[in-house]
């Protein structure tokens, strides 16, 4: 018997997890097109296609969490990976919705701007260690932890002007089984709550109809 090695099994696990939602491939390879043909003569076509297989992969994920009857110790791991690819999906699509606002190719309307700020609330945080837009804080800001520990670091302040500031948002897990983050939202003046794979689903829903809708551009 051939001991599988880790490339193949990789690509098991993208392969189950396309086979247990085989339209959504179709769904993104429009997708694909509609976004990445913007930008002829590049890859990104090809980058946002990888987008949707790790959504079909964490959207497996997901679903596997939810459906779970325990949360035993084995669990921790695999959360672990979770949190891990659903911060890189944010990162990577956060940077192509940031490449065609900047150049102008997609439309200006509420619902790409709403998604491309969500999408920035929380890739700064993840990938910067700061608070998105910390400019407009015009001093000290007091933050606190989750999950509470009972003590006195369970508040702590966040100065801009801190060379070793850092911010950890807070996260938790949807009764859909997705990775969801409280994340600060100086604008508003709010904390709000963005799940994963709600993000998923607005882009699938302004972008992977069968029949354009005028966001497509």
């Amino acid at each position: 018997m051939v001991t599988p090695n880790v490339s193949s099994l990789i690509a098991r696990a993208f392969a189950m997890a396309s086979a247990k939602n085989p339209g959504l491939s179709a769904v993104w390879i429009r997708i694909s097109f509609r976004l990445g043909g913007m930008l002829p003569n590049s890859m990104l076509v090809a980058s946002i296609q990888q987008d949707g297989n790790l959504d079909a992969l964490l959207r497996a994920m997901e679903d596997e969490r939810r459906a779970a009857t325990s949360n035993q110790e084995d669990h921790l791991l695999e959360f672990n990976y979770q949190v891990m690819l659903s911060e890189l999906w944010v990162g990577r699509f956060y940077e192509h919705l940031r490449l065609l606002v900047e150049r102008g190719l997609l439309p200006d309307t509420e619902e790409v701007k709403a998604l491309a700020e969500d999408f920035r609330l929380l890739r700064v945080p993840i990938e910067k260690h700061e608070i998105t837009s910390q400019g407009q804080l015009t001093g000290p800001l007091q933050l606190h932890r989750r999950p509470a520990q009972g003590n006195p670091s369970d508040t702590y302040v966040y100065d801009k002007a801190d060379t070793q500031r850092a911010h950890i948002m807070p996260r938790s897990v949807s009764q859909r089984g997705s990775l969801m983050w409280q994340a600060v939202d100086l604008k508003n003046s709010e904390n709000k709550w963005i799940e994963r794979r709600q993000l998923s689903d607005r882009i699938l829903a302004i972008w992977g109809a069968e029949t354009p809708s005028e966001q497509s551009g």
